[in-house]
Order: structure tokens, then sequence, then C-alpha cells
């Protein structure tokens, strides 16, 4: 697509976050097989990863490498070899998006933010000649007030174009929403060595099979989007098109719907091409946009979560601009985030004294990871688990998360539900057989203790997560 300027601005700030969020960041290898007859041959894929390097100014975790012939059928074993050419091997990182999300708002905490969760803005508040703030409303507890501010930030994602909507009715939209869906297979089922690009036989879309610990991601989707956006779901024609593809790149594998673990879909708040017209999904750029309202509401729209630090200085200076010009409120000096490790990211006697601890309770490798995951805070869940010893016994013989991680997340990670520990702050939900069902309501019972439930609330939490479970499921 001729993108650089993202393109640049992404490996830029993936080479930050390797650096400020290594237990959450890590390398991730891509093989890109080129075939006889395809669109991009040889020189132009060789030709495209030289550019991708050096737009990383060759600070990548590696540069890429060329392999042709037999040496290329050798690199992915599982791939379609007839007519294979050759195989570019380039390197990207991959993530465990939530709990960088969580990472950041906890920085933001740590640096003196007041961050909540479950508010919803529900109305923009003026004092008559400029916006001075928003009406709230508490969804756990219904309470409603009033929170006053002298510059109001929108950075809603997908909602932004509601939230703008809030003080200028008439306005009109800023975004352009496209769903991707994706699937989760056991690793076996779609064996690749490195994540490998997939080209969808039906319209020559893009997806990729990425390979996760037991599990295979394979995905994305990239269509239009008008439905429900509280809901996005994976449709059977979604994960047909998904096996389609993964089926037409590995055919070894004959995956089914019956090798399905888990599915999800997500929507993209990508900013409106300005002039409209007809785009292709995918052709749609992930670049981000500025707006500056009428009312005074500043919006931020479009990009993607490599950039998601980067959006924020840009977004958190034109804010400073403003309160200087209107208010006389002069910062007292330049962003810092770009040097600054996010909250938890472990020095490598904490990683070694957790790997020890794990190493002393028996825990294997699979808790291990996940406990990594959390930096720092690893050792405080394992004190919970010195402390009381029934809180290291894993939620289920299959699922790598031990009680203490529900206590932590309730007591730590601002985990308010059992669908927000399930979903979002481990990732049961994704990889267990049964999505977690059967341990659902002993993640209830441990978070039950910390927020006070009551039996009524408990078996509605966790009938709620049954619930999400099963809309997961709809494409069935």
């Amino acid at each position: 697509m001729f993108d650089f300027h993202l393109v640049f601005e992404a490996c830029r700030e993936r080479r930050r976050l390797l650096m400020n969020a290594p237990h959450l960041v890590y390398p991730q290898a891509f093989t890109f097989p080129v075939y006889k007859g395809d669109d991009n041959g040889v020189f132009m894929i060789w030709a495209g990863l030289w550019t991708y390097d050096t737009l990383a100014l060759f600070r990548n975790v590696r540069n890429h490498r060329m392999h042709l012939g037999d040496s290329a059928r050798e690199i992915e074993k599982n791939i379609e070899h007839e007519g294979l050419k050759a195989a570019g091997v380039f390197y990207d990182c991959s993530t465990d998006d939530a709990r960088l999300t969580l990472a950041f708002l906890l920085s933001a905490v740590n640096a003196g933010a007041t961050c909540v969760n479950y508010l919803e803005a529900t109305d923009l508040l003026s004092d008559g000649k400029r916006l001075s703030g928003i009406h709230a409303a508490d969804k756990s507890t219904g309470v409603e007030f009033d929170i006053e501010g002298k510059v109001v930030v929108n950075a809603a994602g997908p909602w932004a174009d509601l939230v703008c909507k809030l003080g200028e009715p008439d306005i009109p939209d800023k975004l352009v929403l496209t769903k991707g869906s994706h699937i989760v297979v056991p690793r076996g089922r779609a064996r690749t060595e490195n994540a490998v690009p997939i080209i969808s036989p039906s319209d020559k879309r893009l997806m990729f099979v990425i390979p996760r610990g037991r599990f295979s991601l394979i995905g994305t989707t990239d269509t239009y989007y008008n439905g429900d956006i509280d809901d996005p779901f994976a449709t059977r024609k979604d994960v047909e098109y998904i096996l389609e593809a993964a089926n037409h790149a590995l055919p070894k594998s004959h995956l089914d719907m019956g090798d399905i673990i888990s599915t999800y879909s997500g929507l993209r708040p990508l900013a409106m091409k300005e002039g409209g017209g007809d785009v292709r999904e995918s052709s749609i750029s992930r670049e981000h946009r500025i707006y500056h309202g009428f009312s005074g509401l500043l919006t931020i729209a479009g990009g993607k979560l490599t950039t998601a630090r980067s959006m924020a200085e840009e977004m958190v200076d034109v804010a400073s601009r403003n309160l200087e010009r209107e208010y006389g409120i002069r910062e007292k000096g330049p962003c810092i985030t770009s040097t600054r490790p996010v909250l938890g990211t472990p020095l490598q006697e904490s990683i070694d004294r957790t790997k020890a601890f794990s190493k002393e309770m028996r825990f294997d490798d699979e808790i291990l990871c996940t406990l990594l995951k959390q930096g720092t805070d690893a050792l405080e869940v394992l004190s919970l688990c010195d402390r009381d010893g029934s809180l290291a016994e894993r939620l289920s013989p299959e699922i790598p998360y031990i009680k203490a991680q529900v206590e932590f997340a309730a007591r730590n990670e601002m985990a308010l539900t059992v669908t927000d520990f399930m979903v979002r702050r481990s990732e049961i939900f994704y990889t267990a057989t049964d999505q977690g069902v059967s341990a659902a309501r002993g993640v209830a019972d441990i978070m039950g203790k910390v927020h006070g439930w009551d039996e009524k609330e408990k078996v509605l939490q966790t009938e709620k997560y049954v619930d999400t479970v099963t809309r997961s499921r709809r494409y069935l």
C-alpha cells in the first residue's frame, strides 16, 4: 500500500515496546511464501522486505532472509509446496493485547491518573462558552454524577462518533468501522514453524496463521461493519471464510468446525478517508487523525495498537496546547513515555526470583509463562500462595492459571466481573477446551470473597460468563 510513514512509525514504536514492555511484547518470525504466478514475485517480495528493514532503521529483531527452492520448502513443511519458488523470513512481534493495555492503564494510575472501570459518558457538559466536562453513569452501581474538566478528550475507539454526537448531534461521522474475526485451533491442527501469511482463494485478502504456544490463531477478516458496536461476533460466514483460506494454504491440515476452540471479533475504528467513495476494507489507511470539535471536544480516531503510545503523546500535546492557550496552564516538561518502561516491567533479578519460587511450588512451564506476563506483580501473586497454600492450586487441570491470579486480579487489576478475568485478564476464554465454563463458578467464589458477593451474585456472575461463551459460538 506504500504507506511508508505508518510503517516507519509502527517500526519505531514496536522497538520502544520491546524495550518498555519486554514481558508482554516478544519477537515473532514470519515466513512469507512466494509461488509461481503470484502477483508479487520474488523480486517484489525481496524489495519489500529490504524496505521493511530499512524503515526499521535495521534495528529490527533480526533482518530478513530470502530462501529459494528446497531451502524454502524446509522452513515450512506443512504449507503448500506445489509452485513454491521462495520464502522470505522477516520479523515482527506478538503481544497479549489485553494485558498490554492493562499495563498502560496501571502505569497511568501509578503516574497520578484516576482511572475508573465501567463508567459511561452519557452527556457532555458546557458552561455556555466551552465544554466543561461530562455527565457519567457508573454501570456497576447505577449512580450518576458530573465530572468537570477544562479539556475533554474523546478516545472512545469504535464509539467515538457516538460521543461526538452527544455535543453535536448533526455532525458527520468520522469513522469507518471494519470487523476482524479470528479462530483459535490446537497448534497440531494448523502446524507452522513461524507465523505464515495465507491468501483467501475467494477474494485474495491477506490473513495469517500465528503460533501461540499450544495453539494457532488464524485471522483476521476485514469487512465493513454496520451492526451493534457492543456485540461484534464471528459469523458462520466469517469462520467458513477463514477455514477455506487456512486449508488452501495448509493442505495437510483439513481443518473443520470441530477443530475450533474459540472465536472472537473486534472492530477497527478507521479514520474516514476525505472525499468518501468506495474503498476496499483492507485498503483503508490505519493512520490516525485528531479532530477539534466546535464544542471544544478533542477526538482521536484511527490508528492501531502498535502506535497507541505515540498517538497518546500527540493527543496529550494537543490538549496541553489548548490548556496553555485558553487557561495559561503550562506543562512542566515533555512527554517521557517513550523511554519509561510500563509499570511491572521486571528486571532479571525479579524474573529469576519468579522462576525460583515457581519451581519450589512445582508449577509447570505453562503456569510460569502466565506469571511472567504479570512482570514484577508475579512475586505479589506468589506471596499470596505463601500466605494461603490453597491459592497455589490450578483453576482446573487443563487451565494454566492458579487461584492466586484470580484474587490478585480482583484486588489489583480492576477485575470486577468473572468475564473480566476470563476474557481480559487471562486467555482462558480463548484457549481452554470448554472456554473455561467449568471453572467459572470457582472463579466467582474467589472474586466473591474480594468483592463481597452473596450467593445470588456469584450465580449471576457465572451465568453472565456462560452467556458470553455462548454468544461467541453463534457461528455454529
